[in-house]
């Protein structure tokens, strides 16, 4: 685990490297919260500029030890303070509690909202309860007004189960929210036959969506009136075949 000043450290990088926010991502970023928050903390705060120690143990795990432009400080501030959006990229499979910290910290939501109220997200997720505690979740971001960007990911097999019963909480619950139809899913680990970690038991997710499956997506959102097209920049090779 990576401690929190490297972490304020990554950040502070690469806001001067012209990132226009910082994602916080990986896997689920909810279990290393409390790392994030003091992060977080410390740019807000006295962390004017990393020492010397501070960058080099943020360089060590940088995937490109390159700047991709030149580091630039003023620009990276605003009436003196270090100033960037802080965007949370999580599945939102998290407690309430966890919600109102980060309330406090973050400018913008990337939610994944994959399963439906079944027993999917038990199956290939082991996470019981992911209905309930996601539009919980959800429910409280768009009550609180909070900028946001739903995503789902359409699943082989799963559009009349997962897909469908997403797109229409979200249609009736957060009406005019942005959302990302995604059509990206591949199998991988589990899921991959050629993988020595395949298990048979998932062979229905050895496959990546049919173009059908992509285009009933399109048209349940279309028809559930849901703001799909803008953030929908990826499309299906079938639906682009129209």
């Amino acid at each position: 685990m990576v401690d929190a000043r490297t972490l304020a450290t990554m950040a502070w990088l690469l806001r001067l490297e012209g990132c226009h926010n910082i994602n916080w991502v990986g896997g689920d970023p909810t279990i290393h919260l409390h790392s994030i928050v003091e992060a977080i903390a410390l740019l807000g705060g006295d962390f004017a500029k990393p020492g010397r120690a501070d960058l080099e143990r943020a360089l060590a795990p940088k995937s490109d030890r390159v700047f991709l432009s030149l580091p630039r400080p003023d620009e990276a501030r605003f009436e003196s303070a270090f100033n960037v959006p802080m965007l949370w990229n999580s599945n939102f499979f998290m407690s309430a509690e966890a919600m109102k910290v980060l309330r406090l910290l973050i400018d913008v939501w990337l939610p994944d909202f994959k399963f439906g109220p079944g027993r999917c997200a038990v199956v290939l997720a082991r996470t019981p309860r992911t209905w309930e505690t996601v539009t919980g979740n959800l429910a409280a971001i768009h009550d609180w007004g909070e900028d946001l960007t739903v995503r789902h990911l359409v699943m082989p097999g799963h559009v009349d189960c997962c897909t469908r019963p997403v797109l229409e909480w979200i249609a009736e619950h957060m009406p005019g929210a942005p959302v990302n139809v995604m059509d990206q899913y591949r199998p991988e680990n589990f899921c991959d036959p050629r993988s020595p970690k395949y298990d048979p038991r998932h062979a229905a997710m050895a496959r990546r969506p049919s173009g059908a499956e992509i285009e009933a997506a399109y048209r349940m959102a279309e028809d559930l009136g849901i703001a799909y097209q803008t953030m929908t920049r990826e499309r299906s090779r079938a639906w682009r075949r129209r």
